[in-house]
C-alpha cells in the first residue's frame, strides 16, 4: 500500500526581539472579506552580532460565523472540534490534549518551598496568543520560537506559513546558538543532488520534494536546499553529501534536514566598468568623485534561501547508538502519486550542535 504520509518540518527562532509599531497589527480587517477579523505579529529578531532576521504570522476568526478549532483529545487519537466562542470553555478544555495549545512562557513564579518555576500561558488559537503578547514583549528580550511550517504553491515561487506553537523567555546565560533554522522531512531521488559547482565553488544544491495538503489535497511540492561549504570542512561536507544525500537507482530517501533559512538582501559595489553613461558624466563633471559613487551605488539582491546545515541525528534508546533519521523503505516512486489524506504530525526535538559540528560522522552506525 502507498505512503500517503505528509512530510513535515518545524522551525525553530532564537534571538533578541525588537519592538516595532510594525509588530503587533490587531484586529484588522480582510481586504476580499469584511468579516474576517484577524491580528498578526510580525518579528524582528536579532542574533547579537548584528545579523536580523524575521518571524511573520497571522491568525482571525469570521465576526459572524466564527471558526472551527480542531483540538487533540486528551489520551486518544480522535480530535475535538471546538467553536470559536467556545475556546475558553474550561469544561470543554478540560479534554483538550496539552499538545494542541500554543504555550507562552514570559516569567518565572514563586511556587511551594520559594522555588520559582515557569508561568505557562496556553491558547487554542494564535490570535489569542497575539493580544496577549502585546502588552508584554519588550526589546531586548531573549526569546525562543517553535512551530510547524507549511509550505504551499504562490505564483512561481513557494510561500512558508509559519504556526507558532511555542514562545519562551530564554534565560539571560542561556548560551545555545541564535538564528532562524529548521529541521525539515525531505524526499530525495537520484535526481536530487545537483553539484556541478562543488569543486570550484564548494556548493551544491538538493531538489527536494516534500508532501503537503494544499487545499484538501496532498500535493509534491518541490523545495530548492543549498549546500554551503567552507575550505575547513568542505571535505566532511563531501562525506556527508555522499553518504546521506545521494540516491541510488528508483530509491526515493525520507531523510530529516537541519538548516537554517537566509533571508534578507544582500550589497555588493559594483565595478567602475559597470557605470552607466549618466554616471561616468557625473564623475567626469566633477558633480560626484569615482569613490563616492562606489560607495552609495550598490547592487541589492533579495535572497531567500534555506541552506542545509546536517541530516537530523538520534541516539537509540536501546542501543545508544548515533543513527542520522532517514529511511530508503518508506516511500516509493509510485506513492507520490497516490496521495489521499493526511496524518499525524510528527514533532521534532531539535539537538544542540554547532553549525560547523560534523563529530556525529564519527558516532553513526
Amino acid at each position: 500500500m502507498a505512503n500517503q504520509n505528509q512530510t513535515f518540518g518545524n522551525f525553530e527562532v532564537k534571538g533578541f526581539i525588537t519592538i516595532t509599531p510594525d509588530t503587533f497589527q490587531i484586529d484588522l480587517k480582510g481586504k476580499n472579506t469584511p468579516t474576517w477579523n484577524y491580528s498578526r505579529i510580525n518579528m524582528k529578531m536579532e542574533d547579537g552580532n548584528g545579523k536580523s532576521f524575521y518571524l511573520n504570522a497571522q491568525d482571525g476568526f469570521d465576526s459572524i460565523n466564527g471558526k472551527t478549532i480542531f483540538a487533540q483529545i486528551k489520551d486518544s487519537k480522535e480530535q475535538l472540534q471546538i467553536a470559536f466562542a467556545d475556546r475558553n470553555n474550561s469544561e470543554i478544555l478540560s479534554y483538550v490534549d496539552e499538545s494542541s495549545y500554543i504555550r507562552v512562557a514570559l516569567r518565572k513564579v514563586e511556587k511551594s518551598e520559594g522555588k520559582k518555576e515557569w508561568e505557562y500561558n496556553n491558547f487554542l488559537t494564535l490570535y489569542d496568543a497575539i493580544n496577549f503578547l502585546k502588552p508584554r514583549l519588550e526589546t531586548g528580550m531573549k526569546l525562543s520560537v517553535w512551530g510547524r511550517t507549511k509550505y504551499s504553491p504562490y505564483n512561481d515561487s513557494l510561500n512558508k506559513e509559519f504556526q507558532i506553537q511555542s514562545i519562551y523567555l530564554l534565560p539571560e546565560d542561556d548560551t545555545t546558538t541564535l538564528g532562524f533554522k529548521f529541521y525539515q522531512n525531505v524526499l530525495l531521488t537520484t535526481e536530487s543532488l545537483i553539484d556541478d559547482k562543488w569543486e570550484e565553488e564548494g556548493i551544491a544544491t538538493l531538489k527536494a520534494k516534500v508532501i503537503q495538503k494544499v487545499k484538501k489535497k496532498l500535493t509534491v511540492l518541490h523545495i530548492p536546499l543549498v549546500i554551503r561549504s567552507t575550505p575547513e570542512n568542505k571535505e566532511k561536507v563531501r562525506s556527508v553529501i555522499e553518504k546521506f544525500y545521494k540516491v541510488d537507482g528508483d530509491n526515493v530517501r525520507r531523510i530529516r534536514l537541519e538548516g537554517k533559512y537566509s533571508v534578507g538582501y544582500v550589497s555588493g559595489q559594483v565595478k567602475e566598468e559597470d557605470f552607466p553613461l549618466e554616471v561616468i558624466e557625473l564623475i567626469n563633471d566633477g558633480i560626484y568623485t569615482k569613490e563616492e559613487v562606489l560607495k552609495m551605488y550598490v547592487n541589492r539582491d533579495y535572497v531567500d534561501e534555506m541552506t542545509v546545515i546536517r541530516p537530523v541525528v538520534n541516539k537509540d534508546r536501546d542501543t545508544n547508538k548515533i543513527k542520522a533519521d532517514y529511511s530508503d523503505t518508506e516511500y516509493t516512486l509510485d506513492d507520490l502519486n497516490n496521495l489521499d489524506k493526511e496524518p499525524e504530525p510528527v514533532v521534532i526535538a531539535s539537538n544542540q550542535l554547532k553549525d560547523d559540528d560534523f563529530s556525529f560522522l564519527d558516532e553513526l552506525e
